[in-house]
């Protein structure tokens, strides 16, 4: 099996960072000794500002690696995602980054040695990609107050102390200086309703942002998207609910309109702020659409044969039938595959 490692040299060098304190040289050290210890010898590519991982993933893939190895945090696992999606390659994680929210919601564990195993004895499943007004996201969507607060979040997660005290200081300052806006939403092409609120978000996994589990309902496979409307909160409830799922609680959550669609038209009486996985991407008016089954990634076996609906179609039926009628999802575990 051809194999291709993709590794990002700097991930992992925030403050927030779990495995911050281990030099660069031991990480990839461990890295290449485990995935040998499982038969797989990968050739070593560095991503670099040029090529945060798109272009060598698309290179790989078009070269025949069997599988293009992803080491950093979740900005890696976008960029060579993207490259990957459509192809035959499989893309295995190496979560090695700060909120690592991808490999989070695949249930892939941050152990180098563990994460090496399900690349090597995993399966190999296809999950879901979303887009944004074409822009590509595996996470998350979000318009309003959420896509404001962005950037204050990408300072906060810096490695430098002051930046990360700045990034609180703007953050605090951005969510009471905004406002919220009228927005007129179409489910699905059919249903347009209206809605006076401070944020929505559209939602491929059920973690985003600093791990928080803001989707619980959310699925990578199922063929739909999770959408969170915020609709009548202030800026002190906003600042409880996220506390309040930081702390694995859900006191602020019968606040949250959820739906599960396949597309999704946004408008607002003034234009307003639209982010694709955290990264800014203009303003509105939005159409966000699900493209299922498009990326191959390496998974634990638990989750691949864990529970599920007897197949793909009858899956996505049924979330669809029980999202139409509102009816609430059993919890099950954020992905399920067959």
């Amino acid at each position: 099996m051809r194999a291709v490692l993709i590794l990002n040299p700097t991930s992992g060098s925030s403050m927030m960072a779990t495995n911050q304190n281990h030099p660069a040289e031991e990480i990839e050290a461990t890295i290449l000794a485990s995935l040998r210890a499982q038969g797989v010898e990968p050739e070593v590519w560095y991503t670099t500002e040029e090529d945060p991982g798109h272009d060598m993933a698309e290179r790989a893939a078009q070269e025949g690696a069997e599988m293009v190895i992803a080491a950093g945090g979740d900005g890696t696992l976008h960029a060579v995602a993207s490259g990957l999606i459509g192809t035959q390659s499989a893309l295995g994680i190496i979560p090695r980054g700060t909120m690592n929210n991808i490999a989070c919601s695949l249930e892939i564990p941050e152990d180098i040695e563990e994460a090496c195993k399900i690349i090597a004895e995993g399966a190999t499943c296809q999950i879901d990609i979303g887009k944004i007004n074409g822009h590509i996201f595996l996470e998350v969507a979000g318009v309003g107050l959420e896509a404001a607060l962005f950037p204050a979040a990408e300072e906060i997660k810096s490695s430098h102390w002051l930046s990360t005290i700045h990034g609180v200081i703007e953050g605090l300052r951005t969510l009471f200086a905004f406002q919220p806006t009228r927005f007129t939403i179409s489910f699905d092409g059919r249903r347009t309703r209206h809605y006076h609120a401070i944020q929505i978000s559209v939602c491929n996994t059920p973690y985003y942002g600093a791990r928080f589990q803001f989707a619980p309902r959310a699925v990578m496979n199922d063929g739909l998207l999770d959408v969170l409307i915020y609709k009548n909160f202030s800026k002190i409830a906003y600042l409880r609910h996220a506390i309040s799922i930081s702390e694995g609680r859900r006191a602020l959550e019968p606040r949250v309109m959820r739906r599960k669609i396949k597309t999704l038209r946004i408008s607002t009486t003034t234009p307003i702020e639209i982010h694709a996985d955290g990264v800014p991407i203009g303003q509105t008016p939005a159409t966000i659409t699900i493209v299922p089954a498009v990326l191959q990634v390496r998974v634990p076996q638990k989750i691949a044969t864990g529970p599920n609906i007897a197949n793909r179609e009858r899956q996505r039926t049924e979330h669809y039938q029980r999202a139409k009628s509102s009816e609430p999802l059993h919890e099950k575990g954020p992905l399920y595959v067959k």
